[in-house]
């Protein structure tokens, strides 16, 4: 059974969704309450202890006072290139940053930065898994499903805003 805790922030409503196995899913900022129960959809409305440790570290992220998250991703639903990427991106450290680019070729598939962005677009716990964290080759932000003054937010939280073209871990 998965259970899911939406929950207030200075940034707006968030979610989570949690298995018995881990957190399966992180909403991002939402103006309303409603916005968020309809991303989670139907699942259980009473929180599970993991559902309520990650809302608590989120929370804690977001005032600065956590750094990396110590609770478990359930990865049992992501598969393939896909959790190749996600398991790499959540490998990229608090204030860093690193190119589409350069998260394929440490994933060893040189060239396959568009397929990158794909995978991280379908992330289904951001932060936990910092996708955040991945930005163009050129230093632009890219993309980011919880838009992008978001991720420009998230960046900033870290330290890591502007972006000098050094931290980006490699060219293009």
């Amino acid at each position: 059974m998965k259970t899911s805790l939406l929950f207030a922030t200075d940034w707006g409503w968030w979610g989570v969704a949690a298995s018995s196995r881990g957190i399966v899913q992180v909403v991002l900022p939402q103006h309303n309450p409603h916005q968020v129960r309809k991303q989670l959809g139907n699942l259980e409305s009473s929180a599970s202890l993991l559902a309520e440790e990650a809302a608590g570290q989120i929370q804690e992220y977001l005032y600065g006072r956590r750094q990396c998250f110590t609770v478990p991703v359930d990865w049992e639903l992501i598969s393939g290139f896909a959790r190749q990427i996600l398991e790499g991106c959540a490998q990229i450290a608090y204030g860093e940053t690193v190119s589409y680019s350069e998260l394929a070729r440490r994933a060893g598939k040189e060239g396959a930065a568009r397929a990158v962005g794909q995978a991280l677009a379908a992330n289904p716990v951001p932060i936990l898994v910092p996708c955040h964290r991945v930005v163009g080759a050129d230093g632009n932000l890219g993309g980011f499903l919880g838009g992008l003054e978001t991720k420009r937010r998230l960046l900033e939280l870290e330290g890591g805003w502007p972006l000098h073209r050094a931290e980006l871990g490699g060219v293009g």
